[in-house]
């Protein structure tokens, strides 16, 4: 013969709503996103100047230029 045990069950009453606690919750949930979205942000136009920068000095070849100064150096000694 079984017997069976009884859980109790205690209901705890709330004091307020979900509305109340909403209230507080979902102001605070946004203010995290927004704060996400903006340094996103921040972080993206710090890669735009990043690669605008890049792209300037891959137009500059200061190698390229000393030899041509050097061989040009080297052309007006021959010349005097």
């Amino acid at each position: 013969m079984r017997i069976k045990k009884h859980k109790k069950i205690i209901l705890m009453k709330t004091r307020g709503s979900l509305t109340v606690e909403a209230a507080v919750i979902i102001p605070l949930v946004l203010l995290c996103i927004l704060w996400m979205v903006e340094a996103g942000i921040s972080l993206y136009s710090e890669t735009v100047e990043l690669v605008q920068k890049q792209e300037m000095w891959q137009e500059f070849y200061p190698s390229a230029k000393f030899r041509k100064l050097e061989l040009l150096g080297d052309i007006i000694d021959t010349l005097l």
